[in-house]
C-alpha cells in the first residue's frame, strides 16, 4: 500500500484525490491547503490528517510520496522540499514557471534518489494513447503534418484566480498550452523552431496563443491553438489531427464517436478506445473544465504503480517535461518578438 500525501486541494487536488480514493494500492493519509475549510472537508470525505503546510505534513505525516497539485509559481519549492524529505513526488503540470526551476528540480529529485514524475496527463489521455499507438504501428506510412486544438473558457475555479496571472500562471501559453506542444512533441520529436503570436488579456497573460512547429525530426510541420479566454459558456474543447502518407487521424471531443481514421483507400474507421474503469468514489473540491477523471485516474495509477513495484516513470521524464516548458516559454518569446525562436 503507498501511502500518499496531496498538496494542493483545488480543482486538480480534487480530482487526483479522488484517482487516489479509487485505487486499491494507494491511501490518502494526508491533505495539505492553507484553507481551514477546505482541508478539513477532503480529510472527512478521504479519512485523511489536514495539514496547514507542506512542512507540517512532511514532519509529522508518514508517507511514501506526495502528490503536489499546488499553483505552478510554487511548484519548485514544493518538489525541492519533498525530494529532500526523502519521498516520491507526483507533479502536476506545466513544471515550472522557467527552464531554472525545471533544472533545480530535476536536480533535487536526482540527488534525493526520488522518482519523480510530471502530469503531462495527453500521454495517458485514452484516446491520444490509441493516436500514437496507430502512429507507432506504421500502417498510415510517414506523418505529413499535424494539428492540435484545446479551447476553454476562463479558469473561474482556480484558487484566488491565481491562474489569471501571468505571474504565477506563465497564462494560457503555459497552463493550457503545454497540452498540445508536449503531444506534438511526444508525437513528432522536438522541432527546430517556433513560432507564435496571439492576444492577450487585461492582466497581461498569452490566454490566447497560435504556435507553428517547424523542423521536427522527420521533417513535419505542426500546429497548435490554444485559449483559456472564450465565452463563459463556450464548451471545453479538445482535438487533434494528424494527416499521414496513408491516411488521417482526427479526434475532436466535441463529437460522438470522438476519433476517426480516414484511410487514403477510401471509408471511415472509428477505432475502438478503451473505457477507463474508475470506482465511484466520494469527491471533494471545486469543478473545472473536466467531468471525467480519464487520463487522470490512468495517470495517477501509473505512478502510484511505479512507487508500489520500484518501477522507474519512463511514460514522461523530467527531462521530456522541462522540453515542453521551453517549448511554452519559446511561444511566448515569438509572441513578443513578432519573429521565430530557435530551441
Amino acid at each position: 500500500m503507498v501511502r500518499v500525501g496531496l498538496a494542493g486541494l483545488g480543482f486538480m487536488g480534487g480530482t487526483h484525490a479522488q484517482c487516489h480514493a479509487a485505487l486499491p494500492n494507494s491511501q490518502l493519509v494526508a491533505v495539505v491547503d492553507p484553507e481551514p475549510d477546505r482541508r478539513g472537508t477532503f480529510a472527512q470525505t478521504y479519512g485523511a490528517t489536514p495539514y496547514a503546510s507542506l512542512e507540517e505534513m512532511l514532519a509529522s505525516a508518514e508517507v511514501d510520496m506526495v502528490d503536489i497539485c499546488m499553483p505552478t509559481y510554487l511548484h519548485r519549492e514544493a518538489v525541492e522540499k519533498v525530494a529532500a524529505a526523502g519521498k516520491h513526488v507526483l507533479c502536476e503540470k506545466p513544471m515550472a514557471l522557467t527552464a531554472k526551476d525545471c533544472d533545480a528540480m530535476i536536480a533535487a529529485t536526482k540527488k534525493a534518489g526520488v522518482k519523480f514524475m510530471i502530469g503531462q496527463v495527453l500521454r495517458f489521455w485514452p484516446e491520444y494513447v490509441v493516436i500514437k499507438e496507430i502512429l507507432d504501428s506504421g500502417r498510415l506510412g510517414r506523418i505529413k503534418w499535424a494539428s492540435a486544438t484545446r479551447m476553454s473558457p476562463p479558469p473561474t475555479w482556480s484558487w484566488r484566480r491565481w491562474l489569471f496571472d501571468p505571474k504565477l500562471s506563465g497564462g494560457a501559453v503555459l497552463d493550457l498550452h503545454i497540452h498540445d506542444l508536449d503531444t506534438l512533441n511526444w508525437m513528432l520529436g522536438k522541432p527546430s523552431k517556433v513560432s507564435a503570436s496571439g492576444v492577450k488579456t487585461k492582466q497581461g497573460g498569452l490566454d490566447n496563443v497560435f504556435t507553428l512547429l517547424t523542423g521536427h525530426p522527420g521533417g513535419q510541420v505542426s500546429f497548435a491553438e490554444g485559449s483559456l479566454d472564450l465565452a463563459p459558456g463556450f464548451p471545453f474543447t479538445m482535438g487533434l489531427k494528424v494527416d499521414c502518407e496513408g491516411g488521417t487521424i482526427e479526434l475532436n471531443t466535441r463529437l460522438t464517436p470522438s476519433l476517426l481514421v480516414a484511410p487514403v483507400g477510401g471509408g471511415v474507421e472509428y477505432p475502438e478506445v478503451p473505457a477507463i474503469e474508475v470506482p465511484t468514489v466520494a469527491g471533494a473540491g471545486s469543478a473545472g473544465n473536466i467531468s471525467a477523471l480519464g487520463g487522470y485516474f490512468v495517470e495517477v495509477k501509473y505512478f502510484v504503480d511505479c512507487v508500489d513495484s520500484g518501477a522507474t516513470p519512463d511514460r514522461v521524464t523530467p527531462e521530456e517535461a522541462k522540453a515542453s516548458v521551453q517549448m511554452c516559454l519559446a511561444a511566448a518569446a515569438s509572441a513578443d518578438k513578432g519573429a521565430p525562436v530557435a530551441v
